[in-house]
C-alpha cells in the first residue's frame, strides 16, 4: 500500500506515530522494519522469496499499540489520493469547478440569522442529549462516504498537535450552524440557493484550516470548499426536519 502513495507524502503514513519501512535484501526478499521512531526498529522481519517469512527482531512496546490506527489511515491517504479517479464525470466536474460562494446570499442568510436568533437559540436549547453526537455523525459519515480528501484532511486537523481541541471547537461550531440553516430553510426563512452558498462558505473555512494542517502534503490531498459544503449539507436536511417538526 505504501508503494503506491507518492514518495513526497510517504512521511504521512508515519501520522499516528508508528514508521514502517522495507528495503529488498538479497536472494529476493524483502526485509520490514516497524517501531516507535525512525530509528529505533522495534520489529525486523523478512519475506523469502518462497513467501516465509523469519522474524529478525522482536521487542515489545507502546508501538503495537498504534498498528491498527496507522493502517486505517493508510488505507485512508490510499484512498484518498487514488478513489477520485473512478468518480463519475459530473462529480468530478462538481467538484473541481469553481468555488466562489455568492457572499450576497450569505449576508442575506445572516441577515436572517439575526432577525431570529432567539427562536434559533432556544431551538439549540432544547435539542435532545444525542443531537449534538447524531449531527457530528451525519457531517463525519457523509465526509467518509464520499469525499475521502476531506474527511483525510479533518482526520488529521483533529489531530493536530497543539491546536486538536480548538480544532474540534470550531468543526463543532460550524456543524451547529449548518444545523441552523436547516432549520431556517425548513421554516422557509431561506432559500435552497442560500443554503448552497451559506454550506460553501462555512465549507471554504474549514478546508482552509485543513490544508494548513495538512502542510506540504496538501499538494497531493488538496480539500476543497465542496467536499464539506456537501457533508454539512446532511446536517441541513436533519435541521430542515426538525424545524417541519416544531411546527
Amino acid at each position: 500500500m505504501k508503494r503506491d502513495i507518492p514518495f513526497a507524502i510517504r512521511a504521512a503514513s508515519s501520522f499516528q506515530g508508528l514508521y514502517v519501512q522495507s528495503v529488498h535484501v538479497f536472494e529476493g526478499g524483502v526485509q520490514y522494519m516497524a517501531g516507535g521512531g525512525k530509528w529505533r526498529a522495534s520489529l525486523i522481519f523478512e519475506k523469502k522469496w518462497d513467501g516465509a517469512y523469519e522474524v529478525r527482531r522482536y521487542k515489545p512496546g507502546d508501538w503495537e499499540l498504534k498498528v491498527d490506527d496507522t493502517l486505517s489511515f493508510c488505507r485512508l491517504l490510499h484512498r484518498a489520493l487514488w478513489e477520485s479517479q473512478g468518480w463519475p464525470p459530473e462529480k468530478i466536474a462538481a467538484y473541481q469547478a469553481k468555488e466562489t460562494a455568492d457572499l450576497g446570499r450569505v449576508a442575506a442568510v445572516d441577515t436572517v440569522l439575526r432577525q431570529h436568533r432567539d427562536e434559533l437559540d432556544l431551538f439549540w436549547q432544547q435539542r435532545s442529549r444525542d443531537v449534538d453526537e447524531v449531527l457530528m455523525g451525519d457531517f463525519f459519515d457523509e465526509l467518509e462516504e464520499a469525499w475521502p480528501v476531506e474527511y483525510l484532511g479533518l482526520q488529521v486537523l483533529l489531530a493536530w498537535k497543539g491546536r486538536e481541541n480548538l480544532a474540534a471547537k470550531d468543526t463543532a461550531v460550524t456543524v451547529q450552524q449548518a444545523y441552523h440553516l436547516g432549520y431556517m430553510l425548513g421554516k422557509g426563512w431561506i432559500s435552497d440557493d442560500e443554503v448552497a452558498d451559506a454550506c460553501l462558505y462555512l465549507g471554504n473555512g474549514v478546508a482552509e484550516v485543513a490544508r494548513l494542517a495538512l502542510g506540504k502534503d496538501s499538494q497531493y490531498c488538496q480539500c476543497r470548499a465542496t467536499g464539506f459544503a456537501q457533508a454539512l449539507l446532511a446536517v441541513v436536511n436533519r435541521g430542515a426536519a426538525r424545524a417541519a417538526t416544531a411546527e
